[in-house]
């Protein structure tokens, strides 16, 4: 009994802090496609929202989404970080340019936590939420929020990286993969 209580201490120790929340049974297509929306940087580390946006590009295209597209706009001004007014704004221009290209879904995020913990470790923490659109109808059809703390010696991007892929491998996505020429018909006849 003593060697499982140590076992378990053991195992929650190894783990780090880490939290997960998603949800969805909607799925969505890989083939279709998909337009990255900037995120918002609810932090007051410069850029973190930039840096979240290509490491969610860099994992979507590893999970098959081959046709990913991204909205880029005059950035200037955010090294302070953005107002919540400008980034929704930047995300609502955003919306309007994916839908004028035919985009099937639209991937949202805010980044609420990006930073070293203040304290002798200063463990690197980070914060995400995400949520999926399905452009024709405007549902959101997945969402998903995630944030974890890792040990002193991790990066925040590494962190980060683990936190996105996390909430990246609760999206319910199709496994067949369609010819290009179908799922272009088919979103034709639509």
């Amino acid at each position: 009994m003593r060697f499982f209580f140590l076992f378990l201490i053991f195992a929650v120790a190894l783990s780090g802090c880490s939290t997960l929340h998603h949800g969805s049974d909607v799925k969505v297509s890989m083939n279709e496609t998909w337009a990255l929306l900037p995120f918002i940087n609810n932090t007051e580390t410069p850029y973190a929202a930039e840096r979240a946006e290509a490491v969610t590009a860099a994992l979507l295209y590893a999970r098959g989404v081959r046709r990913l597209e991204r909205f880029h706009a005059d950035s200037k001004d955010e090294q302070n970080g953005i107002s919540m007014d400008r980034g929704e704004r930047r995300q609502r221009e955003a919306m309007e340019w994916a839908k004028g290209l035919e985009a099937r879904y639209a991937l949202s995020g805010t980044v609420n936590e990006w930073r070293y913990k203040v304290g002798l470790d200063g463990e690197p923490v980070a914060g995400i939420a995400m949520q999926l659109v399905d452009i024709p109808s405007g549902k959101v059809v997945w969402s998903g929020a995630a944030g974890r703390s890792g040990w002193s010696r991790d990066a925040v991007s590494a962190v980060a990286q683990q936190v996105i892929d996390q909430l990246l491998a609760g999206i319910p996505l199709t496994s067949a993969l369609l010819p290009a020429n179908e799922t272009e018909n088919a979103r034709l006849k639509r």
